[in-house]
């Protein structure tokens, strides 16, 4: 099948990409903690989490400027 070749070969552009990003340090054991709590129930979780990151971070941050 075509298609299961294209998610093999997604899947593993996935992995190398996240590999280079641990050897980069943008990534930790964090990363990791919040694969093992994504299942089939919230296949989106991990998405989620770093989403919320994100944007919690550019609240906080923007916080911080007009405080200076």
């Amino acid at each position: 099948m075509a298609g299961s070749g294209l998610v093999l070969q997604l899947q593993k552009q996935l992995g190398d990409y996240t590999t280079s990003l641990f050897n980069e340090g943008f990534l930790d054991d964090q990363f990791n903690q919040l694969q093992q709590l994504q299942d089939e129930s919230n296949p989106d979780f991990v998405v989620e989490v770093v989403s919320l990151f994100f944007e919690d971070s550019d609240r906080l941050l923007n916080e911080l400027a007009k405080a200076l």
